[in-house]
């Protein structure tokens, strides 16, 4: 993966694409993301960072998160149809072509080397734009085309984790003051799961950090700003019903030992 950086932020964004495509035939109820596939293939990656990647609960870990996330758009666009859409650290995600979305607007906000990753693996749809830039630099907020009656729903999968606190707070807040109305997902990790998933990290050879979590999420979400309306807090791996899904006993084992350290937070701005 010679287009990213040694020891990058971005670097990482080859764990979770290898989960996705292990999924594909492992757990194929889960969003099957056929891009991951063709995008390893093109990049000559033949094999996953670790052999542990090939069972059932690595390729959920990084699956599931697609799926929350694909349950949360389809929810808040039964209320507003015409919303933005917008991915923070997009990385190589694909969840728009996971979802089939066409009809929405739909931004792909990371750094520079990650995005030109992006153009060469990844077409962009007709309604769909990458910005280059650090999500920490809110400068990105002029080029979203947010419209209070259409709504904006944004995205961060894996992101916020290698962000401080008070970054975190800081874009928060922000963003709770520039979007009103608007919805943040994301996912976090509680402190007691943080040296698991760095140590994870650490098998993939990469010496990125992991720094953010959360122990009373709900508590502290609403205190980074006034503006923030509504929080809740769901298991990532077991927060949102799949249907016909049957998990091998490790998985169940790992779904178990993570039950309290891995969330994805829903976070409403106030619409005034």
């Amino acid at each position: 993966m010679s287009e990213l950086k040694k020891d990058s932020v971005e670097r990482t964004l080859c764990i979770p694409l290898w989960s996705r495509a292990i999924a594909v035939k492992k757990l194929p109820e889960l969003l099957p993301d056929h891009d991951a596939v063709r995008i390893l293939k093109e990049m000559g990656e033949t094999k996953p960072p670790t052999i542990l990647y090939n069972l059932e609960c690595a390729a959920l870990a990084g699956a599931i998160r697609q799926y929350d996330f694909a349950c949360e758009i389809r929810e808040y666009l039964k209320e507003h149809p015409q919303a933005v859409i917008v991915e923070l650290g997009a990385g190589l995600s694909c969840l728009r072509r996971q979802i089939g979305n066409e009809s929405n607007p739909w931004f792909n906000i990371d750094f520079p080397d990650v995005i030109a990753c992006r153009k060469k693996y990844i077409p962009t749809g007709m309604l769909e734009k990458n910005i280059a830039g650090d999500i920490t630099d809110h400068k990105w907020f002029a080029e979203i085309p947010f419209k209070k009656d259409n709504g904006v729903i944004f995205l961060a999968a894996g992101v916020l984790h290698y962000l401080t606190y008070d970054a975190v707070t800081e874009l928060i807040s922000d963003m709770a003051e520039g979007f009103p109305g608007g919805l943040f997902v994301f996912d976090f990790i509680s402190k007691k799961g943080m040296s698991g998933v760095n140590a994870q990290i650490r098998m993939t050879k990469n010496a990125t950090t992991m720094v953010f979590s959360m122990e009373e999420a709900e508590k502290e979400l609403a205190a980074m700003s006034s503006k923030v309306a509504k929080v809740i807090t769901k298991s990532y791996l077991e927060g949102y019903s799949v249907a016909g899904v049957r998990y091998s006993w490790l998985t169940k084992q790992y779904i178990k030992a993570k039950r309290n350290k891995f969330f994805v937070a829903h976070v409403e701005f106030a619409k005034e």
